[in-house]
């Protein structure tokens, strides 16, 4: 047995997220799996004459985050553009895109994306006249942070014409547009300036350097078929070191079925997951689908991206053709509605373990929490949200009011419910440090979550959820041998965990990143 590892890692405090044995000391690999698990006695009979040792020196060890919801290939080709997270003001954001308008030839596109009008001391969207304001010369386009909003200028409403009798191209009283798109009018729009393969090709790279850097060692990516296309190329050239589950967005569901393409295609590294469909809006957007009318909006209660017929026509061709279905729904009318969708789904069609994922899931009642637990249905939860929105006076309280919104993502309801549950960012940030913070330390006792049961949900949560526990998830001899190791202990100081660094990251047994030393 001695001389088989290539690696041992000694002294630490390994949290393996095992339920039999969840604490550990030490790890030993050889080539990209684990051989051992346990006491730094147990991993030092597997050391040879060439073997490396690494003493952890009481680090504490995870295994390696699986962020179950991402646009990493999105994020790829959104490198250049101009971001407008942590502006200030609105002021601040028209500054920052004139500067990007004059450093942009004449009649080229203005992009700015991530503003956030919950963090301005105005409180209200960009709108035309802003824009007008950034260039005259050019097509400005501002995206909110959550993707489901973009704000135009006139040049750029020039090239939006067509869209002005699409659902969600806003107009005044008097008919003039307010340059704000929102839901099916921005989505079509946004295909006429967004980067095509070959630039989500070239940008890939330094996102997977990025990943490595926030101790990311798995995404589940929704992607469309440019990012599909050059995860495949970078795949090929073993040039993106982390491991996709690829999401197709459901406008593919025809062709995979066509091409004969079934879920599990691919390897350890690119892989064919689940199918992604939207259900409904955002609730920064008012487009969530609510069953109670927004606060000051007594009309308006959100919307359905498809009519209850149409999203039950697209989950029964994805079930039946074997795949699995992760459907966006934020709002608690449009939680339901997919419940209901997957139940009459699968009693009509039984499968063995489809694990159909709602993403998001932010507010469920419980009758929803039982029936979800029920129809085996994984809830796929960014817990960052938590911090970035569900604090007083922020997107949660202004869009729900104070009677409504402590409600919002109640991890510790669905865990107690035995929900299978997983933790991703949808980019909003990433950094899964930054999610498991809010987990444990959200705003209100339905979201808090023990330390332990976060992390849980940000490794094995999300191999359970794209069928890959028996890869990896926990650290367990014979798994693949994916980890991080922390600068801090989370379980000892849980109120510090978002100002905690990742020292290392290692995939298939080798090490990615390491925090530069301190000179």
């Amino acid at each position: 047995m001695s001389g088989d590892a290539d690696i041992v890692l000694v002294d630490g405090k390994v949290f393996t997220g095992a339920r039999d044995r969840p604490w550990a000391k030490a790890l030993a690999i050889r080539g990209d799996r684990l051989l051992a698990v346990g006491t730094s006695a147990q991993a030092e009979r597997w050391r040879g004459r060439r073997t490396t040792l690494v003493d952890l020196r009481g680090a504490v060890v995870l295994p390696g985050f699986i962020d179950a919801h991402t646009h990493m290939a999105d994020s790829a080709g959104e490198r250049g553009w101009t971001r407008l997270d942590g502006t200030r003001d609105l002021e601040d954001a028209v500054v920052r895109l004139r500067k990007a308008a004059a450093a942009t030839p004449r009649g080229g596109w203005v992009v700015g994306i991530d503003w956030d009008e919950a963090k301005w001391p105005e409180r209200r969207f960009l709108t035309r006249e802003d824009l007008d304001r950034v260039s005259t010369d050019h097509a400005v386009v501002a995206r909110r942070i959550d993707c489901h909003v973009g704000s135009l200028n006139s040049r750029a409403l020039e090239r939006a014409a067509d869209l002005a009798v699409v659902r969600g191209f806003e107009v005044d009283a008097s008919g003039r547009p307010t340059g704000l798109l929102t839901e099916d009018a921005f989505g079509d729009f946004h295909l006429r300036f967004e980067t095509g393969e070959a630039g989500i090709e070239q940008g890939l790279p330094a996102v997977a350097r990025m990943a490595h850097r926030l101790g990311i060692t798995s995404i589940h990516d929704v992607v469309g078929r440019a990012g599909w296309t050059a995860y495949q190329r970078l795949h090929h050239a073993g040039r993106f070191r982390v491991r996709v589950y690829a999401m197709p967005r459901d406008s593919m569901l025809g062709a995979l079925v066509d091409a004969g393409l079934s879920p599990g295609f691919g390897d350890p590294w690119f892989r064919l997951g689940a199918i992604k469909v939207f259900a409904d809006g955002s609730l920064g957007a008012y487009t969530a689908a609510l069953g109670a009318p927004y606060v000051g909006r007594p009309d308006d209660r959100g919307m359905l991206v498809h009519s209850p017929t149409e999203l039950r026509s697209i989950l029964t061709m994805a079930h039946r053709a074997g795949f699995q279905t992760a459907t966006h729904a934020i709002g608690d009318a449009a939680i339901r509605l997919v419940i209901e969708t997957l139940e009459e789904l699968q009693d009509s069609a039984p499968r063995k373990s489809a694990r159909h994922r709602i993403e998001h899931y932010e507010l469920p009642d419980d009758d929803v929490l039982r029936r979800t637990k029920a129809a085996g249905i994984v809830a796929s939860c960014q817990p960052n949200f938590v911090g970035q929105w569900s604090g007083p006076g922020d997107v949660y309280e202004t869009r729900l009011g104070s009677g409504r919104f402590a409600a919002n993502n109640p991890f510790r309801k669905i865990v107690r419910a035995h929900i299978p549950l997983c933790f991703g960012s949808d980019g909003m940030p990433y950094g899964p440090l930054f999610g498991v913070h809010w987990a444990v330390n959200g705003f209100f006792e339905d979201q808090r979550l023990s330390p332990e049961e976060a992390i849980r949900a940000a490794t094995s949560g999300g191999a359970y959820a794209a069928f890959d526990e028996p890869e990896k998830g926990t650290l367990e001899s014979g798994k693949l041998a994916d980890f991080v190791v922390l600068r801090g202990d989370p379980f000892e100081t849980p109120d510090r965990i978002a100002q905690m660094r990742i020292g290392s990251t290692w995939i298939g047994g080798d090490r990615v990143y390491a925090i530069p030393s301190r000179s």
